[in-house]
């Protein structure tokens, strides 16, 4: 009963110094209201951004003020002013990629690192949250207040899951319903990269190029049926069995190249849908005493900034990863501002990057 006692009086602790520095905050605020010539209200709705009946002008004087005076609003004081928390949640469905921690994956790092910078120049804060477990979620998000999430790594089924039990505004990252979208999603044009790397390998005359994956399903088979049909132009065929799935473990994903080497000189050219496993398959080569692009040509997907940097430089598909995640903010916020999207799916182009890993 003590332990209860002790818990319930450091609660009501936490929040008595809470109200404090509320209360001193509601102070700093009146200065501010008094040398901008404007009501405290005014001065609350510009710092939490509810500047649609403010004029420019004094959202412009208000906020060169709060510059000039240093001000920082506390994270306490704003969730119990009742206006939003300013927190975005950043969910990553997936614990791992290519076998790594997913933030180690040059892709999800320089998404997550992006929206974290534009988030907080907007004036808000980002929370990661592990998204596997949709409860985990659900409470994190609920608990902090956040005002939205940016979901990576979500299958149709999971965002429904959620959403059921979340009642929060969410853009998703690369998803892929089975039918018509009826969610947010930002993403890229999967199906015209496939066919981009298919049509330029084919024009070198790898008619019989293979394209290698880590998975079956999403964005992979997306660039698989882009890739089929340009190596189909020519009225060829280009079986099912040229789509081949590597293990996501790193170990067993090398044994299987290992295995394949024989069918891979064969074919002489392998268009990889990710710039990560292709560059590890150049180094496999490397190490096996295999020259690229002499004896086998190698593409990828996605102009990651490694891309540039392996010898030799990796021919590759450009998607703007930068852009993304700048359109998913800036879409999420608009949505916590009360406006509505008319368009469910926006897919960003992208264009082939020739280097010097193909020999043509």
């Amino acid at each position: 009963m003590r332990f209860v006692k002790n818990n319930i009086f450091i609660t009501c602790l936490n929040i008595w110094n809470i109200q404090k520095e509320f209360e001193q905050q509601m102070i700093r605020l009146q200065d501010i209201a008094e040398m901008a010539g404007v009501s405290r209200t005014t001065v609350s709705n510009v710092i939490n951004g509810n500047t649609k009946r403010v004029s420019q002008e004094t959202i412009d004087k208000i906020t060169a003020i709060l510059k000039e005076q240093n001000y920082v609003p506390h994270m306490g004081s704003v969730m119990l002013s009742g206006h939003g928390s300013r927190i975005i949640g950043v969910v990553l469905g997936f614990h791992y990629a290519h076998g790594m921690q997913s933030l180690q994956d040059p892709f999800v790092g320089e998404l997550v690192g992006t929206i974290q910078m534009e988030t907080e120049e907007k004036g808000y804060y980002v929370m990661l949250i592990g998204g596997e477990n949709i409860q985990n979620v659900v409470d994190i998000a609920s608990k902090w207040n956040v005002e939205g999430l940016i979901i990576l790594g979500y299958t149709e089924e999971q965002y429904r899951k959620l959403s059921r039990k979340l009642n929060k505004k969410m853009i998703l990252i690369d998803a892929y319903p089975e039918g018509a979208y009826t969610f947010q999603n930002v993403g890229v044009d999967d199906y015209s990269g496939g066919y981009q790397i298919g049509e330029y390998l084919y024009s070198c005359g790898y008619e019989k190029a293979l394209f290698v994956a880590e998975t079956e399903q999403d964005s992979d088979y997306y660039r698989w049926t882009g890739f089929k049909q340009a190596m189909e132009k020519q009225g060829k065929f280009c079986s099912r069995s040229r789509y081949i799935v590597v293990p996501g473990e790193k170990n067993s994903r090398l044994r299987k190249y290992r295995e394949l080497l024989p069918r891979f000189l064969e074919a002489k050219a392998l268009a990889f849908s990710s710039d990560f496993d292709a560059i590890e398959a150049m180094n496999f080569f490397f190490d096996e005493g295999i020259k690229v692009p002499d004896q086998i040509s190698i593409t990828g997907y996605d102009d990651s900034m490694y891309a540039s940097m392996v010898r030799p430089k990796l021919t590759t598909v450009h998607q703007d990863v930068r852009q993304k995640a700048h359109v998913a903010l800036k879409r999420l916020m608009k949505l916590i501002q009360g406006e509505s999207l008319k368009e469910l799916n926006i897919k960003s182009p992208v264009y082939l990057v020739k280097r010097d890993s193909v020999r043509e």
